[in-house]
């Protein structure tokens, strides 16, 4: 079946299908009634609603797009390029979430290597974004140089095992006799044990 459409109404027409219900009006269709082929999808109408849905597709359309969706399809998109598209204040707004989250771990880690409480420096910078952490890198330092932030523990040497020079046996880094043949040793470190009493 062909239906004659206004100039700017270029979809492929087809018949409606039973249970179908008019998008403008909202009455049930029957076999006389059409529906559009927009960007994929079915826009069932009543024949006499086809004017109407025309002159605001952008309106009646957009029922059929999900609800509260970030990226929504632009009709007067030429075919063939993408249709998804987004608002500039959405694509603004994620970016600056984004930022945000970057300075902000940012300031929190530097805020740390200083010796300074992460969570309020984390915000500062997640608000502020670069001038916080810039304002994070002016604060002074509570930690001396050279020396462990508080919070965090020395991560501890492991010493490879020293050989006896009588009968090579491995011994512990802190044996001052070999396992092996009893010899003294020199020990390379203290022990744990030692290092208690």
């Amino acid at each position: 079946m062909a239906l004659e459409t206004p100039p700017g109404g270029p979809y492929p027409v087809v018949p409606a299908k039973k249970g179908e219900r008019c998008i403008v009006c909202g009455a049930p269709l029957g076999k006389d009634d059409v529906a559009l082929i927009i960007r994929g999808r079915r826009v069932p109408l009543d024949r006499s609603m086809v004017d109407t849905f025309l002159a605001d597709e952008e309106k009646y359309f957009a029922e059929k797009q999900p609800k509260a969706a970030l990226f929504q399809e632009e009709l007067t998109a030429p075919a063939g390029v993408a249709q998804g598209g987004i608002s500039w204040a959405w694509f603004l707004f994620g970016l600056y979430v984004l930022l945000s989250l970057i300075f902000g771990a940012l300031s929190g880690y530097r805020a740390v290597s200083r010796g300074l409480q992460p969570i309020p420096y984390f915000f500062v910078g997640f608000f502020f974004n670069a001038p916080g952490y810039l304002y994070v890198l002016t604060r002074p330092s509570l930690v001396a140089k050279g020396t462990v932030p508080a919070g965090f523990v020395k991560v501890p040497t492991t010493l490879a095992p020293q050989k006896c020079h009588m009968c090579g046996s491995d011994n512990h880094p802190a044996a001052s006799k070999c396992s092996g043949c009893g010899a003294g040793l020199r020990p390379l470190s203290q022990s744990d044990v030692a290092r208690v009493r």
